[in-house]
């Protein structure tokens, strides 16, 4: 398999260039999907939120769904490479 940049781009260009008409609906539907599930498999990195949750702790949030991944503060979880909500590959390395 290529990697998931390739593939999206790959299915993004046939999509573009057989439209609809062509292609049976079923096709289209699934390649959407297929872009979809590989757009998650690109690592992002993670949104720093300047504004401050509950008891003054700053939170990261998920840069595909926004979800707060509730890595700080006396709750904090572990920072996993994958967003518990939307399957987003996340990328922690400070920029």
């Amino acid at each position: 398999m290529k990697d998931p940049v390739s593939s999206v781009s790959t299915i993004r260009n046939f999509m573009a260039n057989a439209g609809r008409n062509t292609c049976n609906e079923y096709l289209y539907e699934a390649l959407k999907d297929a872009d979809e599930a590989l757009q998650s498999q690109i690592t992002k990195k993670i949104y720093h939120e300047r504004w401050v949750g509950i008891n003054g702790v700053p939170y990261d949030q998920c840069p595909r769904c926004k979800t707060n991944l509730c890595t700080a503060g006396k709750l904090g979880r572990k920072k996993e490479n994958y967003c518990g909500t939307c399957g987003q590959k996340l990328d922690w390395e400070e920029s």
